[in-house]
């Protein structure tokens, strides 16, 4: 008799979603299932908008990188006008997308995957959250959000606002960067540098910690289903 394993609900990850996995009479995976279960729709909400409504719409898409789907749809937009964006737009649609990464990567080192990797995946399962990663070493997690800080106030000072900003619109950009802004944010950059290579010290030592098990993550024999 087929039997299911359900992981449900799976974590670290952004949203919900659960794993069905089939094992046959002779204890083999004959199928797995991932489930995701959002439907956003927003190919629906865009069909007989304005063009120039889509950054404003798409930044909705998502809560943690509401840049890359803005961008994208500026681009998009340049393109439908077949226009070429001032050099200072494009070098300010660069910064708010580089902190858009900046911040992302923080909470997924920082916030999902450090508390796996440097509590270790033999420690307790309840303590393998930031809770617990702050509970070991609070200024390694302060610096950690920190560093997402950092790139959630590039985001704020350039765009307007820190979550769907939507300064970036088909043309260029609806205002520029002042000397106030880029000296905050020259500011903060000396500490951002010491976290990131602080989290990028951890992680190698983390990675030689496991490295048996490192070698083999993300890498699975082919299943008679999937051929």
């Amino acid at each position: 008799m087929t039997e299911r394993i359900l992981i449900h609900p799976v974590t670290r990850v952004e949203g919900h979603a659960k794993i069905s996995i089939y094992i046959d009479d002779a204890g083999a995976v004959s199928s797995a299932q991932f489930h995701v279960t959002e439907f956003r729709g927003f190919e629906k909400l865009c069909e007989g908008r304005p063009f120039y409504e889509m950054p404003g719409l798409m930044s909705r898409v998502c809560g943690i990188c509401p840049v890359s789907h803005v961008l994208a749809s500026s681009k998009a937009g340049d393109m439908l006008l077949g226009v070429e964006i001032p050099r200072a737009a494009a070098k300010q649609r660069r910064l708010v997308n580089y902190a858009q990464l900046l911040q992302s990567h923080a909470l997924s080192f920082f916030h999902l995957s450090a508390p796996d990797f440097l509590l270790g995946l033999d420690s307790a399962p309840e303590k393998r959250s930031i809770f617990g990663l702050i509970e070991q070493d609070p200024e390694f997690a302060r610096r950690g959000i920190r560093l997402r800080q950092f790139g959630q106030r590039i985001i704020e000072l350039v765009g307007g606002k820190r979550i769907h900003p939507a300064w970036s619109v088909p043309g260029g950009v609806l205002h520029a960067v002042g000397t106030a802004e880029r000296d905050e944010i020259r500011g903060w950059i000396p500490e951002a540098r010491q976290s990131i290579e602080l989290a990028l010290q951890r992680l190698k030592q983390a990675s030689t910690r496991w490295l048996p098990k490192s070698s083999i993550w993300a890498t699975f024999p082919p299943c008679s289903w999937a051929q």
